[in-house]
């Protein structure tokens, strides 16, 4: 609980946490928890506060607290620094979550829960009494089906979660995948840079966490494929299948491998090259289904997207431009601990209810009327018009249940 002390000051302070409209967004990562809000400002948002908990309530590789031990480290640091307000937008990593696509028949949305809840539990193999399920609508099929996305996570994570957010003076609204969160900003942030609007809205996402690699196809602005990949995804100094070296070889599943004395990166070239062929494999499978369409670039981002040869070997696989993704550029101003992608699904939370970015595109029309005339006396003629900018894509699931 809040320890308010009486006195105006404190009576300015408790009516400050209750008019903001940004919501607090806490990522719940593997190695720490991280706390960030934002307020819009144009071209870029502002951060109005951000902090970094150490220490994790599911497994992963940060010291393990209970949910009422993470409960009281969120109440301080939100009392202690300048967060405002009394909702919580949370997201949760990858590992997590059972997702698969499914194609359903035409049916309302009621009916479609229904399908969705009965073909989870038959696919996942899971409990519908202890799981929360949700999906996503990713667009018309032949014969007037969807294919529907489905997710699946234990009740008793939403539970932790909820737990560990919640408080007199707090609780969370929403509880989402991370990388979807995470598609969020890199949307919002691409819309507001990119010149070619096509390119903001037909793109491919990979959002790497140590343990799942979450490749997202977005088609005119609209998710149209998603797909988890599982494997040892982390950086080099995070990786918990560190490398063996004997001499000259390497040590792996299927053997040892002799090496070059100088090849001391080709473990991690490894490592991509698996994840760009699964990802080729997908976007085969997205261009079968959609008539020869193609996603125009492929953006990497995420905690463990840190490495450029990931972004190299998976252009070099499925010759589409790709790059590792710096969701930096969207906040003005950053607090010193809000940096590189391990910040993205934080900053997608934190922006979910406040408006677009601006654009932040030179306009190539003014500039024409602004250059100065060739001395050949020839004019320059200006390009007219304006870009017309598709919306964001359709509102994520939110895998929420009982007020979480």
């Amino acid at each position: 609980m809040f320890g308010f002390r009486t006195g105006a000051k404190s009576r300015a302070g408790w009516f400050a946490r209750h008019v903001s409209a940004a919501p607090i967004a806490v990522d719940f990562g593997r190695s720490s928890v991280r706390l960030l809000q934002l307020t819009a400002a144009g071209t870029a948002y502002r951060c109005q506060a951000a902090a970094e908990i150490p220490g994790v309530i599911f497994e992963g590789n940060g010291p393990r607290f209970d949910a009422d031990a993470m409960s009281a480290r969120i109440r301080q640091t939100i009392a202690g620094l300048g967060f405002t307000g009394q909702r919580v937008s949370a997201t949760l990593p990858a590992e997590l979550f059972q997702v698969d696509v499914a194609r359903l028949p035409a049916m309302n949305d009621q009916e479609l829960a229904e399908s969705v809840r009965f073909e989870a539990i038959d696919r996942f193999g899971i409990d519908g009494d202890s799981s929360v399920i949700g999906h996503l609508r990713l667009g018309g099929t032949a014969g007037g089906g969807n294919e529907v996305l489905m997710m699946a996570i234990p009740r008793q994570a939403v539970d932790a979660a909820n737990r560990a957010l919640t408080s007199p003076d707090a609780g969370p609204f929403r509880i989402e995948h991370a990388s979807l969160a995470a598609l969020r900003a890199l949307t919002r942030q691409r819309n507001s840079e990119c010149a070619d609007p096509s390119e903001a809205r037909d793109y491919a996402m990979i959002h790497l966490e140590d343990r799942v690699a979450t490749l997202v196809v977005l088609r005119e602005g609209n998710v149209c494929f998603l797909r988890s990949i599982k494997g040892d995804w982390a950086s080099a100094g995070m990786t918990m299948m560190r490398r063996t070296r004997t001499g000259r070889t390497m040590s792996g599943s299927t053997g040892d491998i002799s090496i070059d004395e100088g090849d001391a990166d080709s473990g991690t070239a490894w490592r991509w090259v698996s994840l760009a062929e699964e990802s080729l494999r997908c976007l085969r499978q997205v261009e079968r289904g959609s008539g020869g369409w193609w996603p125009s670039e492929i953006a990497i981002t995420g905690p463990a997207a840190t490495d450029p040869e990931a972004a190299a070997t998976v252009e070099s696989v499925c010759g589409v431009r790709s790059s590792l993704a710096v969701p930096i550029r969207m906040i003005e101003q950053p607090e010193a601990c809000v940096h590189g992608n391990a910040w993205i699904a934080a900053v997608g939370a934190a922006c979910s209810e406040l408006p677009a970015l601006a654009r932040n595109v030179r306009d190539a029309a003014a500039e024409a009327l602004q250059a100065p005339r060739a001395r050949t006396g020839i004019r320059t003629a200006a390009r007219t018009g304006t870009i017309a900018l598709e919306p964001e894509p359709k509102p994520m699931a939110e895998l929420t249940k009982g007020g979480v």
